[in-house]
């Protein structure tokens, strides 16, 4: 019979991860909400607002609609042909659901497609950076993924082979790094953004983390950039130099 799964039989990398948007304090709001709800009155508030991942809805924000309509309508086109549609959707949303259903083969989603994500819409988006940067962008050197976790676990586990490759990761940061970096088995190589100067990067403070973790048998294959940074809202300046 195969045995009970357990807490000191699981893998040790995931018992490694640490993820504190979801951990022990959430975990007891969780317990309080539930104390609201059976026992209403029972304590000096009477609701909680969850702010540990950043969503603005919990806080009474409105949802942008126009990329529900579009989503929408990209997964059932058939919308596009009733006559009724042009009052339920903006006219910018039946634009762009067109514009990009016109990029998909089949013109439907729910197929499969380039493993890259679709090429109509790399070419899009590079045009875009293209536009908003002022450098060329190749389309080929663009890859969609279905949020940012997955695309960041995919790059850890392209980059680590073992506990001496590190990731340089700014500090403070959001918790998918750290917990992606031990998932895969690497080593976080922290960099410290400065408070006194809005969180800014200190090329310094890079460079004296790199020379650290070098002197420790440390690989460094990557450095983490947040732009704009994730708790912190901080941003490159055009004049920070990464080399």
């Amino acid at each position: 019979m195969a045995a009970t799964v357990a807490v000191d039989n699981l893998n040790p990398k995931v018992l490694k991860c640490e993820y504190a948007v979801r951990g022990e304090i959430v975990i007891h709001a969780q317990r309080l909400q539930q104390q609201l709800q059976t026992q209403p009155g029972s304590l000096p508030f009477d609701e909680i607002l969850y702010c540990n991942i950043g969503n603005p809805q919990s806080l009474g924000q409105q949802p942008v609609t126009f990329f529900r309509e579009v989503l929408a309508l990209c997964d059932h086109p058939d919308l596009l042909k009733k006559e009724e549609i042009k009052t339920l959707f903006s006219a910018d949303s039946i634009s762009r659901a067109k514009q990009i259903l016109a990029l998909i083969p089949g013109r439907a989603t729910g197929a499969y497609s380039h493993s890259q994500g679709i090429k109509g819409l790399r070419d899009a988006i590079a045009s875009g950076i293209a536009s908003r940067d002022g450098f060329p962008a190749n389309a080929d050197d663009i890859f969609l993924t279905d949020g940012a976790s997955p695309g960041v676990h995919l790059m850890m586990q392209l980059l680590i082979r073992n506990e001496k490759d590190g990731i340089l990761v700014p500090i403070p940061q959001y918790p998918l790094y750290s917990a992606s970096i031990a998932l895969h088995g690497g080593s976080l190589v922290p960099y410290y953004l400065n408070e006194s100067t809005g969180w800014g990067l200190e090329i310094s403070d890079v460079k004296k983390q790199l020379e650290d973790a070098r002197s420790r048998g440390i690989d460094v294959r990557a450095l983490v950039v947040i732009n704009p940074g994730n708790p912190t809202g901080q941003y490159l300046l055009r004049k920070t130099n990464m080399t």
